[in-house]
């Protein structure tokens, strides 16, 4: 078992550009955190609370490959969390959940977009006031597939609206997720995301088909096997009745 206390704060202003992209930052913030985890090689659950307050704004542009990209971001909010995660697998094939019961009150933003060579995703969301609520998530996961799903609600004097798509393919995996919320009072939000490796589709796919053609050179050779063995089978039979009618004196 291991646990964790901290307290820390933030004070930040940067502007970073390269050769493809440019990147603004500004944070002023204090946090702190206490928590706890305990597991295992097939199995894991850890709690951790944290309280956040302060004003970050973020903002960034630019080339990545094949793709151009923007993003903005801005919240000055204080908010409290209590978060509960857990997960369990064996020989890739497992699952993982989480739960997420949260305070908050200030002001937030967000818009992304990515378009290029790996497909589009592109979302925006806001929210204003104040608010409690849960989240959970859920997370199925093959040698081949995954499947995340979650869910949340919130209640409060609070606005807050968005909703994101996505459509990749990178690296042999290909996804397709939405998500969306809309909240006034009280907000129901719901997001699905799967995602299918298909490398180890063609993995697996190779693994059957030498295991078929393997069977069949193995069944091709009983059966060489066996028709030489009643082929002789069947010369030895004419050969004995042969001497057998020499024998016979007429």
């Amino acid at each position: 078992m291991s646990s964790s206390v901290s307290i820390s704060g933030a004070q930040d202003a940067s502007v970073i550009v390269s050769k493809d992209s440019v990147a603004i930052n500004y944070e002023n913030t204090i946090t702190a955190s206490a928590g706890a985890s305990i597991g295992n090689d097939y199995a894991s659950i850890g709690a951790e609370a944290t309280i956040k307050t302060g004003t970050e704004a973020s903002a960034s542009a630019g080339l990545d490959g094949n793709n151009a990209y923007i993003a903005a971001s801005y919240s000055d909010t204080t908010e409290a969390h209590l978060k509960v995660e857990g997960e369990a697998g064996y020989a890739g094939v497992g699952g993982a959940a989480s739960i997420d019961a949260y305070a908050k009150s200030g002001t937030e933003a967000e818009a992304h977009l990515t378009v290029g060579q790996k497909g589009i995703d592109g979302g925006a969301s806001a929210s204003i006031g104040n608010a409690v609520g849960v989240d959970a998530e859920g997370t199925i996961k093959l040698r081949e597939a995954s499947a995340k799903g979650g869910a949340g609600v919130s209640i409060g004097e609070h606005l807050e609206a968005g909703g994101s798509a996505t459509a990749t393919f990178d690296k042999g995996k290909a996804t397709v997720g939405v998500s969306g919320e809309v909240a006034a009072l009280i907000g129901v939000e719901a997001d699905v995301s799967v995602t299918i490796d298909t490398r180890q589709i063609q993995k697996d796919t190779t693994t059957v088909a030498n295991t078929v053609v393997a069977t069949e050179r193995k069944a091709e050779n009983v059966l060489v096997d066996t028709g030489k063995k009643v082929e002789k089978g069947a010369k030895d039979t004419i050969n004995k009745v042969g001497r057998a009618f020499k024998k016979i004196k007429i």
